[in-house]
C-alpha cells in the first residue's frame, strides 16, 4: 500500500484497539482536545524498549528535521509541522497542524493517559531557527550530517533536537505499553526566534481549548551540567527568565550630498547616542533565583565563598569588577542594552535624512520597561531621537517547588545522583505565554551539552552528540513515568 494508506490503516487499527496512550482519531480530524471520557482503560502487554532502535530512529528524524530550512525570517515551518504530525499519526497518536499565516506552522499531539482529574503536561519546542552562513561552518548548516558521532546543523540544539527528544519519548512510552496517569501534550511552534507572535502567541490566543487541561510545561532553557570534577552533575531548571525590551532609535537630520556635510547628520546624531548608551551602566540587582543559584552551585562545586551570598559580595568593588567581567554573570545581575542593527543611507555619497538602530534590552524580572526607557532617554539626552518599542512583554515566574520539580529531582537523584538547581536564564523563551495562563513552566531538557557544543547555539557548527540525544530520550521517558505514575 502507499504511504497515505499506511498512515490511515495505522490510525484505524489504533482506533479499534485501545493502545497504551490513546484512541487515535483518523488523520483527517485527529482529536487532541482534552476529554475525561477518552482516557485509556487498558494497554497491550508491556514491551521492552529497544534503545538502539530508538536512537537510530531519533538520529534519522533529527537529520531530516534539520534539512527542512526553517530560518526565521521567514520561518516556513509548516512542512516541518506536517512531518512531525505524520510521525505521530503513523504510531496512532492523534496530531494536527495549524497555519497561522501562509507558510508558518504549529503542530500538537496528545498521548492519552488513564487519569481523569490529573493535569496534563505540555512538552514544548519551536521549529524555527536563526540564520546560518554556510561559509562559516565546517559542514553545511542544513545538511543534517551525522559525523564523528554527532548530528550537525542549525537547530540541532536550539530547538529541533529537544523537540525530537520529546517526540521520541512519547513514541517510546506508547510502543512499550506504559500507562501514565496524565496526558502528555506535544506542542511545536514557529516564530520563537522573533518573539513568538505568529507561533506560541497565536496558539495561546486561538487554540486555548487544546491545552485547557494543562497544568505543567517543559521547554528549552535548562539542562544537565557537569561540575568541575567532571564526575558529578547538576540539573539546572529555569523558573524565570529575562524579558525583552527591543527598541528602535530613529534619528533625523538634513539630507544631502556627502561632499559638503552639515555639522550634524542623522548618522552622527545616532552614533553619538549609541556611544552614550555604551558607556551607561545599569544598576546592579540580584534577584532571589540568581542568588539561590550561586549559593547552591558554590556549595556543590566548592566555589568562592563570597558566592554563598552574591548580593553581599557584589558590594565589594574589587569582587564586583571581577564578577562583571564575565558577560554571562554581568547579564544575570543587571538589565543589558545591546545595539544590534544599524541602518541609514544605501549609498556612500548620500547623506540620509534618517538613521536608525535597533537595540536589544533584556530586563530582569521586576524591572519596569517604562522606567528603563525613561533612563535611556535621559542618557541619550537628545529629544530629536525617537524611541519605539518593537517587542516587550511582562515578566512572570514559576514556583521553585511543585510536583513537576519534585519529579525532576527524583529523576536527577535516581538517574545521575545529581542535584536540582533552580535558576534564571538570561534569554527568553515561549514559556511566558503559558505562564500567563497559570501553567507551571520550567526550562529543562534532560540532555547534557558540553560548553564547546553550547557555543554552537546561534553560533557556528551547532551540533549534538548521538549519545547525548539518546540519553536525553531515556531521561525524558523516565521523567514522564515518574510524573505520570499512579
Amino acid at each position: 500500500m502507499n504511504r497515505a494508506s499506511a498512515i490511515a490503516a495505522a490510525s484505524l487499527l489504533a482506533w479499534v484497539a485501545l493502545s497504551s496512550s490513546a484512541l487515535a482519531a483518523p488523520p483527517a480530524s485527529p482529536n487532541i482536545l482534552p476529554s475525561e471520557s477518552m482516557g485509556v482503560s487498558k494497554a497491550p502487554p508491556p514491551q521492552p524498549i529497544n534503545w538502539d532502535k530508538v536512537t537510530q530512529e531519533a538520529t534519522d528524524l533529527l537529520s531530516k528535521y534539520i534539512q527542512l530550512n526553517t530560518t526565521n525570517p521567514p520561518g516556513n515551518e509548516i512542512e516541518a509541522a506536517r512531518m512531525l504530525r505524520e510521525k505521530f499519526l503513523t504510531d496512532g497518536i492523534p496530531a494536527t497542524t495549524w497555519e497561522p499565516q501562509h507558510g508558518r506552522g504549529i503542530v500538537a499531539a496528545r498521548l492519552r493517559g488513564i487519569g481523569k482529574h490529573t493535569k496534563s503536561i505540555i512538552l514544548l519546542s519551536h521549529m524555527d531557527v536563526v540564520p546560518a552562513n554556510p561559509k562559516e561552518w565546517e559542514v553545511a548548516p542544513f545538511s543534517g550530517a551525522v559525523k564523528d558521532g554527532k548530528i550537525w546543523g542549525r537547530g540541532s540544539i536550539d530547538d529541533k533536537g529537544p523537540g525530537v527528544i520529546e517526540l521520541m519519548a512519547m513514541l517510546a512510552i506508547k510502543r512499550a505499553g506504559i500507562l501514565l496517569d496524565r496526558d502528555v501534550l506535544f506542542v511545536a511552534t514557529g516564530d520563537e526566534e522573533a518573539g513568538g507572535k505568529n507561533g506560541a502567541g497565536w496558539f495561546v490566543d486561538h487554540e486555548a481549548n487544546v491545552f485547557s487541561d494543562a497544568g505543567y510545561l517543559i521547554n528549552e532553557g535548562g539542562g544537565i551540567r557537569a561540575l568541575s570534577d567532571s564526575k558529578r552533575k547538576v540539573y539546572v531548571v529555569s523558573v524565570t527568565e529575562k524579558t525583552p525590551l527591543w527598541l528602535r532609535l530613529t534619528a533625523s537630520g538634513p539630507a544631502g550630498h556627502a561632499s559638503d556635510p552639515p555639522a550634524q547628520t542623522a548618522v552622527t546624531r545616532l552614533v553619538r547616542a549609541l556611544d552614550k548608551l555604551s558607556e551607561y551602566k545599569t544598576p546592579i540587582r540580584v534577584i532571589g533565583p540568581v542568588n539561590d543559584y550561586y549559593h547552591t552551585m558554590t556549595e556543590l562545586d566548592h566555589g568562592p565563598r563570597q558566592l554563598l551570598d552574591l548580593a553581599a559580595a557584589l558590594k565589594d568593588p574589587a569582587f564586583l569588577k571581577g564578577f562583571l567581567d564575565d558577560p554571562g554573570q554581568n547579564a544575570r545581575v543587571r538589565d543589558t542594552i545591546t545595539p544590534t542593527v544599524l541602518s541609514a543611507s544605501d549609498k556612500t555619497n548620500v547623506i540620509s535624512q534618517t538613521a536608525y538602530a535597533e537595540v536589544d534590552c533584556r530586563l530582569l524580572p521586576g524591572s519596569d520597561p517604562k522606567t528603563v526607557m525613561n533612563d535611556i532617554k535621559k542618557v541619550i539626552a537628545d529629544d530629536g531621537i525617537k524611541l519605539d518599542v518593537i517587542l516587550n512583554f511582562p515578566p512572570i515566574s514559576s514556583p521553585s517547588r511543585s510536583p513537576l520539580m519534585t519529579a525532576i529531582a527524583t529523576l536527577a537523584k535516581d538517574h545521575d545522583r545529581a542535584t536540582v538547581v533552580p535558576s534564571m536564564i538570561i534569554g527568553f523563551t515561549d514559556s511566558h505565554y503559558f505562564r500567563h495562563k497559570k501553567i507551571v513552566s520550567y526550562g529543562f531538557i534532560p540532555v547534557e551539552v558540553n560548553p564547546a557544543e553550547a557555543k554552537g547555539v546561534h553560533g557556528i557548527n551547532e551540533r549534538i552528540g548521538v549519545k547525548e540525544l539518546a540519553d536525553g530520550i531515556q531521561r525524558m521517558v523516565e521523567l514522564l513515568r515518574i510524573f505520570g505514575s499512579r
